[in-house]
């Protein structure tokens, strides 16, 4: 059987991918070397290494749009511009842009302004671009699934790990669509659609199994086989999330769950990054160029790899070259010579340092010891606080999270594009979960070991340690100080009961905004797939 074939059985919610075949490059994500490249179709005559291509492939999903980077030869319709639909920057513009923490002033692409605004439809242009990258991944997953002979290197650890991939992907589904269609194989029927609590059953039960909690002979490694490869504690970590919003899902809080699988991945060989280097802090070495090597590798649990040279696309390098202009960069170099000047913070999230609105004007450095917080990383120099024109950069301050910077002094790959790898799972998350799950169960406070995590966090950020009592509230100040930029700031909002129904700016399209919708808590399906699929029913309201 050839791609060509394989294309031609996915489901229906999948066909607008399916004119593509699996191309994957081992330069451009290397994590099993390897290829498979469409000159070379034939999975009936694979070898290992064509397998490890597919693997690279499901890995490389997060980062990557197509077999030619940084766009070219896309995975997905020509409709959809490539530089809009990578995972990360997706996610990441869903997640925050909807939130308290940021807002963008490129009004001439299409879905930003939505985002912003709260106004986002069935045809947004991300969101669907969004939903088919989740979808793509997922049919990957299943054709591994159907098809890896038992013969290939690392069988056992390879098959458990797109489990994860794939039970990863619709955790996204879940989270931010709801009720997506839901498929395990290769098949020319239309999928059913799954509920909430389906899609969060099915998830469960594939970590338990690949956690090695459950009947299964295909386990994840004990600790990762190689850096960027998912392991036991990554499946900890995805555990721990679900159930820590596991009420907004299913309707049943899971609280002790989420702090017992925190506790797991607390107590796991991975560790909090706490040592300085080259005058960086312990926290910008988790997002710096060399974080694969500088010591932040042992806190980050599963990376989406990126490479200035071998791993190009534009879902890295915007979080570098999109927070900063041209004069931002003379004040505060980032390590690449590309600066975009769109994503700025919301007065809201510089509150969480400066509640009397006195930030002082400066770099983050000077931002840091003003806040005696190095997770204050924001750039005031050339900025204001209030933003009352939604396409100028300069009002909103700056957050210089990411940087193409090498903290051992080594030169970045490329001035163009970033090396830094994404964090989408770090330790810090089971800290804090344990924190939350363990003061709501507790009337609201945490105890003392709750507390003892959350000083840790502040102690290696050299903020004030001296607290005796930390509310819910205080907790989720924390998670935005801790994870702001971090693209999960419209989860944590969702849990805390303030997304929608709380006013913010530019909500509706004025500047003295408005609130979301309740329904707005999930995006809509894409009525692209709604066409495709009669199976498939719209998410309330939309």
């Amino acid at each position: 059987m050839t791609i060509k074939e394989i294309k031609n059985m996915m489901a229906v919610a999948f066909i607008s991918i399916a004119t593509l075949g699996f191309t994957a490059c081992s330069e451009d994500a290397p994590v099993f070397g390897g290829s498979l490249h469409p000159d070379n179709p034939n999975p009936q005559q694979t070898t290992e290494a064509d397998y490890d291509g597919i693997l690279n492939k499901i890995y490389g999903n997060l980062a990557l749009t197509g077999l030619t980077g940084p766009h070219g030869s896309s995975d997905l319709p020509d409709d959809i511009d490539e530089g809009m639909s990578v995972f990360v920057r997706v996610m990441w513009y869903a997640n925050e842009l909807s939130s308290d923490e940021s807002l963008c002033a490129w009004l001439s692409d299409d879905g930003i302004p939505e985002f912003n605004r709260g106004t986002w439809g069935d045809s947004h242009p991300l969101l669907r671009g969004f939903y088919y990258r989740c979808m793509f991944g997922i049919t990957l997953c299943n054709y591994f699934l159907e098809n890896a002979p038992s013969s290939i290197e690392e069988y056992s650890y390879k098959v458990a790990e797109v489990r994860f991939m794939r039970a990863l992907y619709y955790y996204y589904l879940m989270d931010m669509f709801g009720n997506p269609p839901f498929v395990t194989r290769i098949s020319s029927d239309a999928p059913a659609q799954a509920t909430r609590q389906q899609i969060f059953d099915f998830v469960e039960s594939e970590l338990k199994a690949i956690v090695g909690e459950a009947e299964s002979s295909n386990v994840l490694a004990d600790k990762r086989v190689k850096y960027g490869r998912a392991d036991k504690v990554a499946g900890y970590m995805l555990l721990m999330r679900m159930y820590l919003n596991a009420e907004v899902y299913t309707g049943t809080a899971r609280w002790q769950e989420a702090r017992t699988y925190a506790e797991k991945a607390i107590n796991s060989n991975y560790e909090l990054s706490m040592t300085p280097k080259n005058g960086y802090t312990a926290y910008q070495l988790l997002f710096m160029g060399d974080n694969d090597t500088n010591g932040a590798q042992n806190e980050i649990v599963l990376p989406v790899l990126f490479d200035g040279d071998r791993t190009q696309s534009w879902g890295g390098v915007f979080l570098v070259a999109g927070v900063v202009n041209g004069n931002d960069l003379n004040a505060y170099p980032t390590g690449t010579t590309a600066n975009w000047g769109g994503i700025r913070a919301k007065k809201y999230f510089v509150q969480k340092w400066f509640p009397n609105d006195d930030a002082p004007v400066g770099t983050p450095d000077d931002l840091i010891v003003a806040a005696g917080d190095d997770r204050c990383l924001l750039l005031t120099v050339g900025h204001e606080l209030e933003i009352v024109e939604e396409d100028k950069f300069e009002q909103g301050m700056g957050y210089v999270k990411f940087l193409n910077i090498h903290a051992d002094g080594t030169p970045a790959h490329n001035a163009d594009h970033t090396d830094y790898d994404f964090p989408l799972f770090r330790l810090a998350e089971a800290y804090l979960t344990y924190a939350e799950a363990d003061a709501r169960l507790n009337g609201g406070t945490v105890s003392a070991t709750g507390l003892n995590y959350i000083k840790a966090l502040r102690e290696r950020a050299h903020a004030n340690t001296n607290i005796s009592v930390f509310s819910l509230q205080d907790i989720e100040d924390e998670w935005s100080r801790e994870f702001g930029f971090e693209g999960r700031r419209r989860m944590d909002m969702i849990r805390f009961g303030n997304y929608t129904g709380t006013p913010r700016i530019w909500i509706g399209g004025t500047a003295s905004g408005g609130t979301l919708s309740a329904y707005r808590s999930i995006f809509p399906l894409p009525s692209s797939d709604l066409i495709a699929n009669p199976n498939l029913k719209q998410n309330p309201n939309y």
